[in-house]
């Protein structure tokens, strides 16, 4: 089980990861967790940092796919006017079917693939149980649901055992 919980690698947020590098390993598809790894949890709209962050991504070739327990309609109203996918199903990551069906979405493969979030039990359990990449950033806010904050304890006694990956970042860590 122990390989399931451990990301391919670790960063602060993630506006430190090295994309460019990412492209290097042959990744072409990202699928990224939208609350407490784009914007803090609850947030409705996406502001100007992770519209310009989005954009860039898809400018460096990367096609994107906003993954979310949320509702379709609330992802949809924060994915706007950004030229991405989204896929929803309320409350049942890390099941394959929702990696697996935003993969479909990009046309995507396992190893070509990469996803970032912010949970350990739910963006990087499902990531690696499909054989993705996956990327850890820490939590963007302590605002969150209950039994996360809960969960959050048990992460903590993994994360300490992660160390932010210096290779692939911006060199700030």
């Amino acid at each position: 089980m122990k390989k399931f919980l451990m990301p391919d690698f670790y960063y602060k947020n993630i506006y430190k990861i090295n994309f460019y590098k990412l492209k290097e390993l042959g990744i072409e598809n990202l699928i990224i967790d939208i609350d407490n790894t784009l914007m803090p949890w609850g947030s409705k709209i996406a502001d100007e940092s992770v519209k310009e962050l989005i954009n860039n991504l898809i400018r460096q070739g990367f096609k994107i796919c906003l993954l979310s327990n949320s509702s379709g309609r609330r992802v949809k109203l924060f994915r706007g006017d950004l030229d991405i996918d989204y896929f929803s199903v309320v409350g049942i990551k890390p099941m394959k079917i929702m990696f697996k069906g935003a993969m479909k979405k990009l046309n995507a493969a396992p190893f070509n693939t990469c996803v970032i979030g912010d949970q350990i039990f739910t963006d990087i359990l499902g990531g690696n149980r499909c054989k993705t990449y996956t990327i850890l950033v820490d939590p963007i806010s302590s605002k969150e649901f209950i039994t996360t904050k809960i969960i959050r304890k048990i992460e903590g006694l993994i994360k300490k055992n992660l160390i932010y990956e210096k290779e692939f970042s911006d060199g700030e860590g």
